[in-house]
């Protein structure tokens, strides 16, 4: 149960959904997670009860400032950044075709789903760098490559410029001993895709027509981001991991 004793975590969006799940998977192998999330409520709770693990920092990933101050604190608070779980992400805003996406969604899509993705990664490589170690897992989405969504076309764009960014920093840092890699999740049972379907009703609904007569729990998402942070996977580099139980297939 200690794999990784020692490692010093960051997960981006670690409040509820697989970023949750991937906080507490973390601290009961042994890791130090800070995590980030506007829900200071939640964030304080999963803390509180993580047995000195969990560090919550509550910032908004819309504020460049909030992200680099993050990092500051961090720093100061521990000698390396191991790994990074780059998380966060919103879906509930710029849906619709695109001649129907307002400019303001459209630019809160990016800030968060593309330039915070972006930041969390500089700042974590620069520490990463310096140590000649590290590993970094991206949450893009199989609607950035493998699924079509014609109501999602900006949403998709982002996802499928985070799997694109991940894969050419993976060769830039792979000599530097630093892997990268992305996850491409389908429909989850989080807070953000039950509101994406509009109500658990219908997400529920919706999930009877999967291949497996079920949509994702979060922990099985974060099974594959912990295994990516391991050692076990210490030869896998660029690679988009496809985690939708064969949705995609469909």
């Amino acid at each position: 149960m200690n794999d990784f004793q020692g490692k010093t975590v960051i997960v981006n969006g670690g409040t509820s959904g697989i970023g949750k799940a991937a906080v507490l998977q973390f601290t009961n192998y042994g890791a130090t997670v800070f995590f980030t999330g506007r829900d200071a409520e939640k964030g304080n709770e999963i803390e509180a009860n993580s047995n000195g693990k969990a560090h919550f920092y509550q910032l908004d990933n819309e504020n460049r400032d909030n992200i680099s101050d993050f990092f500051e604190h961090v720093n100061n608070k521990t000698k390396s950044i191991d790994i990074l779980f780059n998380n966060a992400g919103v879906l509930s805003i710029g849906s619709g075709p695109l001649s129907r996406v307002k400019e303001d969604d459209w630019d809160q899509l990016l800030a968060v789903n593309q330039t915070a993705i972006f930041l969390y990664m500089k700042y974590a490589l620069q520490a990463m760098g310096k140590q000649k170690s590290g590993v970094i897992i991206n949450n893009a989405a199989i609607l950035g490559n493998d699924k079509v969504n014609p109501m999602l076309p900006a949403y998709s764009g982002t996802k499928a410029a985070i799997v694109a960014m991940t894969k050419s920093s993976s060769l830039r840092f792979a000599k530097q001993g630093i892997r990268i890699n992305c996850i491409s999740p389908g429909p989850t049972e989080t807070e953000l895709s039950i509101k994406a379907y509009g109500s658990k009703e219908a997400f529920d609904k919706q999930s009877k027509e999967h291949p497996r007569g079920h949509y994702a729990h979060p922990n099985e998402i974060a099974n594959v981001v912990r295994f990516l942070a391991s050692d076990e996977a210490s030869y896998v580099n660029g690679t988009e991991f496809v985690v939708d139980g064969g949705y995609s297939l469909k």
